[in-house]
């Protein structure tokens, strides 16, 4: 990292690892529209490694009133240079190229991301973001071939800490504790040790676990409350916040779906996820739960217990189950990848796209027909398919309004929509292809947010289209 205040907040977003992999990336643009420049901008900004320019047209006056990064004495200067030379001015860490070329061949090339500005591309190898902007209104489409998530960083850090079904070591510690003694002691019993006896007392009571919401949240938090009776309050704190972690006491077995959603390819070399999953699977296969994490939150409690607890119980259980975790995978991951995987066990996320080949072909119906966006979004295919017969974009003519009409009719027919509103028809006609630069900086502001989390695979990216409506300042996301 060339220096370690410049990219300070954004590590602290995506660590440091994030940040490697952001400026060992190669991303491509094709084409220096508005909303694709924008983006890379903010590419540009956090250190993207190696950007690759390609356009073939050079700078007009449109260009000059809509593109920030074009100014008024480049006119017929060609557009990738004169984008490129610009954006790189804002990052001199980031390097890079630019092609004045037609059908430039994307596949020469490994790219960790390709932005495909104002134009379609089919290319399924490589990360993609399709962005167009029309008036008022933009659109975003996302692909990745492979999209495995293992740091989806959730709002709200979930823990293993196995009270349920502890190992023998933490089981031990568990039953060696009485709910006897002074105040002072039982007010600073961990309430993870409340939630185990809580547990078996409703066990013992009831001959069964608690299941259902209600039993969880209702029997058995007056089962933990019962553990403090004669307590005066003020020493009850930690049955309390016994209470507020009660889903804490019941294994979380979200990675389970992560293993019946993918499927391991013969070949695991492949990909290191595959790897993972692989040695995953069989780790759980030998010891019936996945390997321990050493994430472990506060709790009111002695400092030396809570030493014990952290370092000596689960902090062993935690080491023991990487080195054997780490053996499975047989050398094909590195140690900072396989802690990352144990660690984010419990919010694996795996998204599988539909190509853009399949959405032009038939795209996925919504229920939420009457929305703004999905109007627009249909509406943009149908000016596409204009462009694509006449060469142009529609005008308020009544001839170009009829013609756009029958292609509306029919993509209508093509996601099963009855009709959509002539005035918005009106409206898109009335745009004739213009590029407002305001909305390709919003629009340009959320792919790049998009693209950061391609990149870095990290956080859980859309699947699989945005649909931004200037006129109203809303958004709507559909998978189609």
């Amino acid at each position: 990292m060339s220096s370690n205040d410049k990219y300070d907040r954004q590590v602290r977003i995506w660590g440091p690892h994030g940040q490697t992999k952001l400026q060992n990336a190669r991303v491509l643009l094709l084409g220096c529209d508005p909303v694709g420049v924008e983006t890379l901008k903010n590419l540009v900004l956090p250190g993207v490694g190696y950007v690759v320019i390609v356009d073939t047209k050079v700078v007009t006056e449109k260009d000059i009133e809509n593109n920030f990064f074009i100014p008024h004495d480049t006119i017929g200067q060609s557009r990738a240079k004169v984008v490129f030379e610009y954006l790189l001015e804002m990052n001199q860490d980031v390097k890079g190229e630019w092609h004045q070329v037609e059908n430039f061949d994307v596949k020469e090339q490994h790219y960790d991301l390709i932005i495909a500005n104002e134009q379609q591309l089919l290319e399924t190898k490589f990360n993609l973001i399709e962005l167009q902007t029309y008036g008022f209104v933009g659109r975003m489409r996302l692909y990745s071939p492979k999209c495995h998530i293992i740091e989806t960083k959730p709002m709200n850090q979930k823990y293993d800490l196995r009270i349920f079904n502890p190992f023998q070591e933490l089981k031990e510690y568990f039953d060696s504790i009485e709910f006897e003694g002074d105040v002072d002691y039982v007010s600073h019993i961990p309430y993870i040790v409340i939630l185990y006896k809580a547990l078996q007392k409703y066990h013992k009571e009831k001959g069964k676990y608690p299941t259902t919401f209600s039993e969880k949240h209702k029997d058995f938090k007056q089962v933990i409350l019962s553990l403090c009776e004669g307590l005066e309050y003020q020493y009850t704190g930690n049955f309390y916040e016994a209470i507020d972690n009660i889903d804490q006491a019941f294994d979380s077995e979200n990675w389970k779906s992560s293993l019946e959603s993918i499927e391991i390819e013969q070949d695991v070399n492949e990909d290191q996820y595959f790897v993972l999953i692989s040695a995953l699977r069989q780790f759980v296969q030998i010891h019936g739960a996945p390997p321990l994490g050493k994430a472990f939150p506060d709790m009111k409690c002695f400092t030396q217990t809570y030493v014990h607890l952290k370092n000596t119980l689960y902090g062993t259980k935690v080491e023991k189950d990487f080195q054997v975790f780490k053996t499975l995978c047989q050398n094909k991951v590195d140690d900072d990848t396989i802690r990352l995987f144990i660690e984010n066990l419990q919010d694996l996320k795996s998204i599988t796209f539909r190509t853009i080949q399949q959405e032009l072909q038939q795209p996925n119906e919504v229920e939420d027909q009457d929305n703004d966006c999905y109007i627009w979004y249909i509406l943009l295919r149908s000016v596409n398919e204009f462009y694509a017969t006449n060469n142009r974009w529609p005008n308020q003519e009544k001839a170009d309004t009829q013609q756009l009409q029958q292609i509306v009719e029919k993509q209508c027919r093509l996601v099963n929509v009855d009709s959509i509103p002539e005035t918005h028809v009106i409206e898109i006609c009335r745009y004739e292809g213009a590029k407002l630069h305001m909305i390709a900086s919003v629009l340009g502001g959320m792919a790049s947010q998009e693209a950061v989390k391609l990149i870095t695979n990290q956080f859980v990216p859309i699947n699989n289209t945005l649909i931004y409506d200037g006129l109203k300042s809303e958004a709507s996301i559909f998978e189609f």
